[in-house]
């Protein structure tokens, strides 16, 4: 549990309660994210179950009106569709379903008291969905980020051929590259500060990357027509990331903001004005979007396994998280495994 900035402890705590509604489900993997990250070295975080909410695993206890689940599915966390009911969904917004935003954040009425960085945890029945067949659990781990990178993708709108530029390709950014890449963009670069990242973005479809915000804009401008790219998505967070890709972006191109840091980023208006750029936000995920990263990662089409590396125990947690924010590894994905 996370009881401090940079603060980990490792505590017993009662076995979850199996209440109306809910499963019990058997942590088998759980990615360290961007958003755990951050709530590690602030230690503010919206909810205990926030801390550790990318993970698979396998059901072992089902609640009284959850007849769709079974003991011993495998199954991924993610959201349930649009609940239909509250202001947004009923003014036809659902996109911004509250109820799915609470489960996104675990602030849900069923959350539990910590994270999947446990051996077991409770979720809403609502919240789980199949792992399909031939998708291990480490990779079913990285559907919850696959499902960020595929709603960016959606929000974006992304033309066939597009010129598309990636700032940041820690998990989500590699993600949202290979998707744009299989959504038609035409030629793709990733900047990255990382040399091993950018290596990893390359063999994962990348036509070009780069560590200087110098070198994109020349490689930019010898790209199609010359203006700059035609969406750029900005995965890294921080102010010097939102500028380059400020930049990168073409008159009339689009700008999508991903990626966010705790101390936020300013956009420059003067110039996003006198070039009409479209900016678009991208926040969470949606049924949808796990749904298609769910079975790309089933079609092979998806390659996450690259992403992450050997997965860690309860012993390494705190010292994962140290190494983390002192250098980037170069697979940007470290996945935890309680047993």
């Amino acid at each position: 549990m996370l009881t401090g900035p940079r603060r980990i402890e490792i505590v017993d705590v009662a076995e979850p309660d199996l209440l109306p509604g809910s499963c019990i489900v058997a942590v088998e993997r759980c990615g360290i994210g961007g958003p755990d990250l951050v709530a590690w070295s602030t230690g503010e975080f919206p909810a205990p179950a926030w801390f550790g909410h990318e993970w698979a695993g396998r059901i072992v206890a089902v609640g009284a009106g959850c007849d769709d689940r079974f003991v011993g599915e495998r199954v991924v966390g993610a959201v349930p569709p649009p609940c239909g009911r509250c202001t947004p969904c009923r003014a036809g917004v659902d996109t911004t379903c509250r109820l799915v935003l609470s489960m996104i954040l675990g602030t849900d009425d069923l959350a539990d008291s910590h994270g999947a960085f446990a051996e077991r945890i409770r979720v809403d029945a609502r919240r789980v969905h199949r792992l399909p067949e031939g998708v291990d659990f480490a990779d079913g781990a990285l559907a919850e980020p696959g499902a960020v990178a595929a709603h960016a993708l959606r929000r974006a709108q992304p033309s066939l051929g597009d010129i598309v530029v990636v700032v940041g390709v820690g998990a989500v950014g590699l993600l949202v590259a290979e998707l744009a890449r299989l959504s038609g963009a035409g030629s793709l670069a990733v900047l990255e500060r990382e040399g091993d990242r950018r290596e990893l973005a390359c063999r994962l479809g990348a036509d070009a990357a780069f560590g200087s915000h110098e070198d994109l804009m020349r490689w930019l401008a010898a790209q199609g027509h010359g203006l700059g790219a035609d969406v750029v998505f900005e995965c890294a967070g921080g102010q010097d990331a939102v500028d380059a890709g400020t930049e990168a972006t073409r008159t009339g191109g689009t700008l999508v903001l991903v990626g966010t840091a705790p101390d936020g980023a300013r956009l420059r208006a003067a110039t996003l004005v006198a070039r009409e750029v479209t900016v678009r936000a991208s926040l969470g995920y949606t049924i949808v979007d796990v749904h298609r990263a769910l079975h790309l990662m089933a079609d092979d089409r998806f390659r996450v396994a690259e992403l992450h590396g050997p997965s860690i125990g309860f012993a390494e947690l705190a010292d994962a998280f140290e190494e983390l924010s002192e250098r980037p590894g170069p697979r940007p994905k470290v996945l935890f495994q309680p047993r």
